[in-house]
């Protein structure tokens, strides 16, 4: 594969963050008050730890292939067919990333700012830009994501500034039901996390690809301190019994925040995030397209973008999704992205460490 858009590694870094804090941002505090209650917090270290050595064996399965994403590599261990496979696999994966980031957006803003609005013509106002963007490569989407960051920077300090009704005491004791509560709560974790698996297809495209193991950790460890930061911000302000019955407790705890010349702070709030919720589907809808064009032998990846971003927009047309529906992808993608993020790796690695050997001992 020949780069000619490279991504430097801030590029990369900030990419693999806001993929990972999109959506997920919203509902994680809710979560994981339901399954642990206020020690749900510490789960999100454990879930940091296990993205951090994904990343490691991701790093190191992809050093294999420097020049060449995950397909090129899966063909020249395993065969056409098996690239082919993967191509489908991964458009499949990536598709479904798209369209739960698509479905969560577009019934944010029907149910807080346009509720007189079809979810058909909120998701297809959102592929415009979407093309615009995903269109041009992973450089284009990487400076997507630089601006992105850059304008989201005073976010932690509007939440930070309702604290003034924070109650600690809620936090205590600490553990208060054991190790068990928190440890079933990483699961819950896995979903926040995706977005590391990105690497096999941005490494051949890395300027600096010594540093992307570098770039995984830190990475990582932004997403961590910033779900960290929001699930005690809610933990301290809402009641262990009430932040449950919040299906938004992230904008809900915008109500408590006043200003003079803004009579509804969650509402530019909400329109501000959607640049932070792309950072998810326009990257996944890239992916999908390079995926299908791999899978067709042609490289049209401008031509399959246009037939999926259409195939999107029909398929918000003749099905209405609903919150309920959402969980059900979100619970369906936790299960499948641990899987395709996670566990494919590691596997992939053990699969070319046995490979590499029997080529060996037939060759002595």
């Amino acid at each position: 594969m020949k780069t000619t858009r490279p991504v430097s590694t801030l590029q990369f870094t900030l990419m693999v963050s806001a993929f990972q804090i999109s959506v997920a941002f919203l509902s994680l505090p809710r979560e994981l008050a339901r399954q642990a209650g206020t020690d749900g917090w510490i789960a999100i270290f454990f879930g940091w730890g296990m993205a951090t050595l994904a990343s490691v064996a991701l790093v190191k399965l992809m050093k294999n292939s420097p020049n060449g994403s995950i397909l090129e590599l899966i063909q020249r261990y395993m065969g056409v067919w098996a690239s082919k496979m993967a191509a489908f696999i991964f458009m499949a994966y990536y598709l479904l990333l798209a369209y739960d980031g698509f479905m969560i957006a577009s019934l944010v803003m029907k149910l807080w700012l346009l509720p007189s609005t079809y979810i058909y013509v909120i998701v297809l106002l959102l592929l415009i830009p979407t093309y615009q963007i995903a269109q041009h490569g992973f450089q284009a989407i990487g400076r997507y994501c630089e601006i992105v960051t850059l304008i989201s920077i005073w976010i932690p300090f509007v939440y930070l500034s309702t604290l003034r009704h924070a109650r600690w005491l809620y936090l205590l004791p600490v553990l208060k039901e054991g190790w068990l509560p928190v440890l079933s709560t990483v699961k819950i974790i896995f979903f926040p996390m995706l977005g590391i698996g990105l690497v096999f297809f941005i490494y051949p495209h890395l300027v600096n690809k010594e540093k992307a193991l570098k770039a995984m950790v830190i990475s990582n460890t932004l997403t961590c301190l910033v779900y960290l930061g929001i699930t005690l911000v809610c933990f301290v302000y809402f009641s262990p019994d009430e932040i449950g019955e919040f299906n938004d407790p992230v904008i809900s705890i915008m109500k408590s925040i006043e200003l003079q010349f803004i009579e509804r702070v969650e509402v530019p709030f909400i329109a501000f995030y959607l640049f932070v919720f792309s950072c998810v589907w326009i990257p996944s809808m890239h992916l999908v397209s390079m995926n299908s064009a791999w899978l067709l032998g042609r490289g049209g990846e401008r031509g399959s973008l246009v037939v999926w971003c259409f195939a999107v927009a029909v398929s918000f047309f003749i099905y209405k999704p609903s919150f309920i529906d959402a969980a059900r992808v979100n619970n369906f993608l936790s299960l499948t992205g641990f899987v395709m993020e996670f566990a494919l790796p590691v596997c992939l690695l053990l699969y070319m460490a046995i490979a590499k050997k029997v080529r060996g001992g037939r060759r002595s």
